[in-house]
């Protein structure tokens, strides 16, 4: 598997402190815009499917907030997207804005795919199941992720299995 992309929030705070330069932040974050433009592309191209998968991100941004509210999926998804060897971090990064809806940090039928099967969040600690990867189940990694809130309050990974 070749080597995730780093979100935005971790390419600029690698910039900050010094460990890379202007020009591989840069870089990194020409990668991200690509990406996007790829993707916006593809939906103009087949405007039926990708409104067939906005539909399929609200229904699964809706079955995540039967049981948890909108705050507490954003700060697990916000403590996910710090991971650097987790691929889907990179869809994760603006987790914490609230004006970005829910569902657009979903991929139900789009490769990547990005699906949270088992969610249970409690005060101090989270525990996930997540599917991401290829459309085919057999393309895709499944992790059980647990966090759990450190002394600041912030949620941080305890254990990842795959």
């Amino acid at each position: 598997m070749a080597s995730p992309l780093l979100s935005p929030h971790r390419l600029l705070g690698l910039y900050r402190a010094g460990k890379i330069t202007r020009a591989q932040w840069l870089a990194g974050m020409r990668l991200h815009f690509l990406l996007a433009l790829k993707e916006i592309q593809e939906d103009s191209d087949a405007p039926k499917r990708a409104r067939l998968e906005t539909w399929r991100c609200k229904n699964a941004a809706r079955r995540l907030l039967r049981e948890h509210t909108q705050a507490e999926l954003r700060e697990v998804f916000s403590a996910l997207a710090e991971l650097d060897d987790f691929p889907p971090s990179a869809y994760l990064w603006n987790a914490d804005q609230m004006d970005v809806p829910l569902h657009c940090l979903l991929r139900e039928k789009r490769e990547p795919v990005l699906r949270f099967s088992n969610v249970q969040i409690h005060r101090l600690t989270a525990e996930l199941t997540i599917e991401y990867g290829g459309l085919k189940k057999k393309d895709r990694t499944r992790e059980n992720i647990t966090l759990r809130r450190d002394w600041r309050g912030t949620m941080v990974v305890e254990s990842r299995q795959t």
